[in-house]
C-alpha cells in the first residue's frame, strides 16, 4: 500500500484539515455519538445520513453538513450519482462506508477514479458470515483490492476476513463502546412487564432469528422448571422471526414463566428490569449491541462462546461464558446466578467496569482517531469548511 495515500500526502503531513465524508448513518447511538466526537475535536466531516434517523437530528442539531439520502440496494444509480457529485464538489480525502450497500455504492462511484485522484477509503464490518471470494457481491464489497482499511467490530471479525485472505494490513480491530451514562432511565417495572414479584428474571433483547439461539434458551428454561424457590422467569424482548420459538413456548413447563413483549422502543430500560442477560447466539455474532447495554447497567451477562462475545465477558469475572446451543451448560450458569445473589452483585459490578474502562466510547473515539491519522487525517484543526 502506497505510504503517501492514495492522495499523495504523506503519513502525518498536515496541511491544513482534510476533508472526511461518512456514508451510512442511520440510527446506530456509538456511530452517532462517535460522530459528535470526531466533529468537536476539529475533523472536517460531511455526512451521509438515513433521513428521518438520529443521525440526520444530531446533524441538524450540531450544524454538521450532511446529505439526506436512502440506499434502496447495492447498486442504485441515484446512490452512486449522489456520491460521485460529492466526491467532484468535496475533495473528500477520505470516505468512510458504515453499511454494505454504502460501500458497494461508494466502490461502484470511484470506478474510473485514477490512484492518483481516489479518497482513502475505509469500511466497517459488524458481523460474520454471508461473504464469500467465489461470490461477485463480495468482491464489490468487503473483498474489494480497493479498500485501504476494514474496521473490525471484533477480533472474530478479523479472524473471519483473514480467513477470507482480506491482508491483515487492511484490518484494524475497535469495539463499539459505549457510555454507562446513556442508560440513565429507571427500569420499566416488573408489573408493567407481566413478572411476579419475587421472581428472578432472566432478560434476551434482539431479533429472534434461528442464529440468535433462543430456542436454546428456552430449552434450558425447561431444565429450569423444577428451581422454585426464587422462580425463575423470562424475559423476551424483540421479535420472533424463528417459528421453533413460537412451539417451544407452548411446553407445559414454560407456561406462566416466559413473558414476549414483542419489540419495544425502550429495550435498554426494559431489560434494566432482568437480573441476569443471556445471550445464547450459535453462530455468527460480531459484538452484541445488546450485551453491551447491559452490562453498562449493572446486570450481570452470560453468553455463548461465539464470535467477539468472549473478548467482551470475561468468564467468571464480568460474566459467565458457556458453549453454543448447549441448553444443560446455560440452565447451569442461570441456576449458579439466580441462586447466589452476591454472585450476580459481584459479577454485575465488575462487568459495568469492564465497560466503563474497556468498552467505553472514548476508547472508540481515540482508536478511530488514531486509524485516521494513520491514513493521513491529522489531528484537530477547523471543521467548519468541509
Amino acid at each position: 500500500m502506497n505510504p503517501g495515500g492514495k492522495g499523495g500526502r504523506l503519513v502525518g503531513e498536515t496541511k491544513g484539515p482534510m476533508k472526511v465524508l461518512w456514508v451510512g448513518l442511520s440510527n446506530d447511538r456509538v456511530d452517532v455519538e462517535l460522530a459528535r466526537a470526531l466533529w468537536e475535536d476539529g475533523l472536517a466531516l460531511k455526512v451521509i445520513v438515513k433521513p428521518g434517523s438520529r443521525a440526520e437530528a444530531f446533524a441538524i442539531s450540531e450544524g454538521v453538513p450532511h446529505v439526506p439520502h436512502v440506499f434502496a440496494h447495492r447498486m442504485h444509480l441515484p446512490s452512486i450519482r449522489l456520491i460521485q457529485r460529492q466526491l467532484s464538489e468535496g475533495s473528500f480525502e477520505l470516505v468512510h462506508c458504515f453499511t454494505n450497500r454504502a460501500l458497494s455504492n461508494v466502490l461502484c462511484a470511484l470506478r474510473g477514479r485514477g490512484s492518483g485522484s481516489a479518497p482513502r477509503l475505509v469500511a466497517y464490518r459488524g458481523t460474520m458470515g454471508h461473504l464469500s471470494r467465489w461470490d461477485p457481491a463480495s468482491r464489490l464489497s468487503y473483498l474489494h483490492p480497493g479498500l485501504d482499511r476494514i474496521v473490525c467490530v471484533s477480533d472474530a471479525v478479523r479472524r473471519y476476513l483473514l480467513g477470507l485472505r482480506v491482508p491483515d494490513s487492511r484490518l484494524s480491530v475497535i469495539h463499539k463502546g459505549h457510555d454507562p451514562a446513556w442508560y440513565g432511565d429507571p427500569p420499566v417495572s416488573r408489573a408493567d412487564l407481566g413478572i411476579p414479584a419475587g421472581a428472578v428474571v432472566v432478560a434476551f433483547t434482539g431479533n429472534m432469528r434461528p442464529v440468535k439461539g433462543v430456542h436454546v434458551l428456552l430449552r434450558a428454561m425447561q431444565d429450569l422448571a423444577s428451581v422454585s424457590s426464587p422462580p425463575i422467569h423470562l424475559l423476551l424482548i424483540g421479535q420472533i422471526r424463528d417459528r421453533r420459538i413460537e412451539r417451544l413456548l407452548r411446553h407445559p413447563a414454560l407456561a406462566g414463566r416466559v413473558r414476549a413483549v414483542g419489540f419495544r422502543v425502550d429495550a435498554p430500560a426494559a431489560a434494566a428490569a432482568a437480573d441476569i442477560f443471556v445471550m445464547p447466539s450459535v453462530a455468527r455474532e460480531g459484538l452484541p449491541k445488546a450485551v453491551i447495554e447491559a452490562m453498562a447497567q449493572g446486570i450481570p451477562p452470560i453468553v455463548s462462546r461465539v464470535g467477539g462475545m468472549p473478548e467482551l465477558v470475561e468468564d467468571g469475572v464480568s460474566g459467565l461464558v458457556v458453549p453454543p446451543g448447549d441448553p444443560h451448560a446455560l440452565a447451569a450458569a442461570i441456576r449458579q446466578l439466580a441462586l447466589e445473589e452476591s454472585l450476580r452483585r459481584r459479577i454485575g459490578a465488575a462487568a459495568l467496569q469492564r465497560i466503563q474502562e474497556d468498552f467505553h466510547i472514548r476508547r472508540t473515539f481515540e482508536k478511530t482517531r488514531a486509524l485516521y491519522a494513520e491514513l493521513g487525517v491529522p489531528a484537530g484543526g477547523s471543521n467548519r469548511n468541509p
